[in-house]
């Protein structure tokens, strides 16, 4: 599956948080048990709802399970990807997918508008 620019971004956010944030090894049994939900790496884009609803359910979502971890790891990955993207990013949204979507609409909407460069562009031209 060929990726466009900001399904990459985000994947590479996606990434870049969950191996800072709880290692390689259990980055990778992070991915394992989504593929094992059908939403391997790959689908994460077009997957968004199951991606956080799985996450939430491997790692919690503030109800007793490691103290809401998913919702961390969400919020740090939007923090991650408005920075790449030039967006000032809004803690007070809370809800992944939906961001998610609307951050994606408004980098279209800039690239349309004018020839800029993400910073993974400047760095991968």
């Amino acid at each position: 599956m060929d990726l466009d620019q900001f399904d990459a971004l985000l994947l590479k956010s996606i990434d870049d948080v969950l191996t800072e944030l709880v290692g390689e090894t259990n980055t990778q049994v992070i991915y394992d048990y989504l593929e094992k939900k059908s939403c391997p790496i790959s689908e994460i884009c077009q997957k968004l709802e199951v991606f956080s609803s799985e996450l939430r359910m491997l790692l919690g979502s503030g109800r007793g399970q490691m103290l809401g971890c998913a919702a961390v790891l969400e919020k740090t990955v939007l923090g991650v990807l408005c920075s790449r993207i030039g967006v000032a990013y809004n803690p007070e949204r809370t809800d992944f997918p939906d961001y998610v979507i609307e951050l994606k609409e408004v980098y279209e909407q800039r690239r349309q508008a004018s020839p800029f460069k993400t910073e993974m562009e400047v760095k991968n031209p």
